[in-house]
């Protein structure tokens, strides 16, 4: 009876006012404001989507669950921890604009979640859908069909799609029922990308596009099975009190039911800026419940697994300078953070420094203004930093040992370097004859449970496998700390020993310009040490793409806007990490001394005599017990 669906764009193509036609189409909404989803003040003044707006809307006998996500590139994360919970993504093109790079990442984050997907190609009251459906079926998929008249009149190509479709459709011609379940088993497996024609803002192709979702769409859901649920928020109502979002996957929910640890308290529904009570919530349902206050994003509830981890990170930091009290700042941080997970609040307390991770500009504005509004603290932040990170090119070793008096443990290992996107793997070669499975499981929740630097920025780890070769526990005195301490050394003096690379954050530029003006973006891309490919011919513009550092793009937004006078198109979209163009410069600004960072510290602790004594990273491993 319940659908997910979520309405996903590229900013300004219509995607807010889509949603909201679906709405009042089916009675849902009275007037098309552009104000019931973006209830915001902040969304309202600045006419985009900051926050994930949900609604109901009944038809064709089911109950659509509709979920409004931000279409800005900063707010990307937010938009992406939506996406797993979908039964189907409705996805906007502008058919003025194309597809532009930010539905391309849409698109590669719902192939990755196996999530179905429709496609809308909206204001065709301004412009043909031709030449945006063509780009669609060039850059999303070659399995674009265009629907908007119906199954019948698409019957060719989708029987191209498959082949005992064809072959009962060359014999026999079009029969609906069978057209109906080959077109759900393609949608499901995603073989099928429905496209509906229209205009969002006038109403028209919304028909078929709502008919298109009950013909096409399947779920299945059992409120009988065994209760499961995937919180994929967390948002606070004017009162403070805290709820978290849930779609139930399985089974059924009560107010009072227990939920782990915790217990359910009031269950509500979310429309709009608005919530109603719940008596209960089944299988497909979405619902927000108060009272779980240790369910945090992304966790499985019952017997439902953890969401997908994002891919759409932060690429920034930026610092936080404020006048209120410390703790009072930082309670406020961490109340966005658990809202936002994305942001990652480190407080450093040796300098009272106060550090989040942002996508972009637009989202600092938005923290800015949030923190005063809701929490009465000024705060401005300094001028972003890229992120880096840092990895290793070839395996070293590295061995940690810690010894106080009345402490013991050792551990060595190395470290490998992994493809890039791979984060941090652990495996073990360590016998357990050498070293007991409790001790080897706890030296892994040590690799995992902190970030570990790199030594010649100090930026985080990556694209690293640790391999436990050996280690060494006392009978009597080995502590669970221990080994914590044993294992960040050991890290630290591989690190110092390593081939280390600095890996910087890039971005996948695609612009559209006159001819007259490619030398220009073309020289541009150059000095930004741009990855470039050969221009190619659209119409009577150009189009350019490359992968560029992000840190030379920052601004250029804004100078692209200026030479193209404002008829240039340019889309930014992540492109992950790749070695940093400039490191020397990168370390010479940082200015990092890896010894100083006692927090980090690659050097090992030894007992003689009764007392601990430390012994520098580079005169360590002659000391260690198990070497070998």
């Amino acid at each position: 009876m319940y659908r997910t669906i979520g309405v996903l764009a590229h900013v300004d193509a219509g995607k807010t006012t889509l949603s909201e036609r679906l709405l009042t189409e089916c009675g849902s909404l009275r007037a098309n404001t552009g104000a019931f989803l973006d209830s915001d003040a902040q969304e309202q003044a600045r006419g985009i989507t900051i926050f994930s707006g949900q609604a109901e809307f009944p038809h064709g006998g089911y109950v659509y669950q509709l979920v409004d996500t931000p279409g800005h590139v900063d707010f990307a994360a937010e938009m992406e921890r939506k996406l797993a919970i979908l039964d189907a993504a409705i996805v906007v093109v502008s058919a003025a604009d194309g597809v532009q790079g930010h539905t391309e990442t849409i698109w590669q984050r719902l192939e990755a979640l196996r999530v179905p997907a429709f496609v809308f190609i909206n204001k065709c009251d301004r412009t043909a859908p031709d030449a945006a459906l063509a780009e669609a079926r060039g850059l999303l998929s070659g399995d674009c069909v265009d629907l908007t008249g119906g199954l019948e009149a698409a019957a060719e190509a989708l029987a191209e799609r498959d082949e005992g479709l064809l072959e009962r459709y060359l014999e026999q011609g079009f029969r609906e029922p069978e057209f109906r379940n080959a077109a759900q088993k393609m949608l499901r497996e995603r073989r099928l990308f429905p496209v509906f024609c229209g205009s969002a803002r006038e109403g028209a192709g919304v028909p078929a596009l709502l008919n298109g979702l009950d013909t096409l769409l399947t779920t299945n859901y059992d409120a009988s099975a065994p209760f499961g649920a995937q919180a994929y928020g967390v948002r606070r109502l004017p009162d403070g009190s805290r709820l978290v979002l849930l779609k139930i996957i399985s089974g059924t929910l009560r107010p009072r039911d227990r939920i782990g640890n915790g217990k359910a308290g009031e269950l509500r529904l979310l429309r709009g800026a608005k919530t109603e009570n719940l008596p209960f919530a089944e299988a497909g349902r979405l619902c927000a419940v108060s009272g779980l206050a240790e369910v945090a994003i992304g966790d499985g509830l019952g017997t439902a697994p953890p969401l997908p981890a994002c891919e759409l990170r932060p690429l920034l930091s930026a610092k936080a300078v404020f006048s209120a009290p410390p703790q009072e700042a930082l309670a406020a941080f961490r109340m966005l953070e658990d809202e936002d997970p994305a942001l990652s609040v480190e407080w450093d307390e040796a300098l009272s420094q106060l550090t989040v991770r942002i996508m972009g500009q637009v989202q600092l504005e938005v923290l800015t203004e949030a923190l005063r509004a809701r929490f009465g603290i000024d705060v401005r932040f300094e001028p972003p930093e890229v992120l880096y990170q840092e990895t290793v090119a070839a395996p070293v070793e590295g061995w940690g040992h810690f010894e106080p008096l009345r402490h013991y443990a050792e551990v060595g290992l190395r470290l490998e370097p992994l493809p890039r996107g791979s984060g941090m793997e652990f495996e073990s070669e360590c016998p357990t004859d050498e070293l007991a499975l409790n001790w080897q499981r706890l030296i892994e929740t040590h690799v995992f449970e902190r970030t570990h630097r790199g030594v010649l920025t100090g930026s985080a780890l990556t694209d690293v496998r640790v391999v436990l070769l050996c280690g060494r526990a006392h009978e009597k005195h080995t502590e669970g700390g221990d080994f914590r301490e044993a294992t960040y050394r050991a890290i630290r003096h591989a690190l110092m020993h390593a081939e280390s690379v600095l890996l910087e954050p890039c971005l996948q530029l695609s612009a559209s310009v006159e001819p007259t003006q490619a030398g220009r973006l073309l020289a541009d891309l150059s000095r930004m040490s741009a990855e470039t490919d050969a221009p190619t011919a659209q119409g009577d513009r150009m189009q350019i793409r490359a992968v560029v550092p992000l840190s030379e793009v920052l601004s250029y937004a804004q100078e692209f806007a200026a030479y193209t006078h404002g008829r240039g198109a340019l889309s930014l979209r992540p492109a992950g990490l790749r070695p940093c163009h400039n490191t020397p410069e990168v370390m010479q600004r940082r200015n990092y001394d890896p010894e100083r960072d006692l927090a980090h510290t690659p050097d090992s602790v030894f007992c003689s005599h009764g007392a601990g004594y430390t012994v520098k990273w580079n005169e360590a491993a002659a000391h260690m017990h198990t070497r070998r």
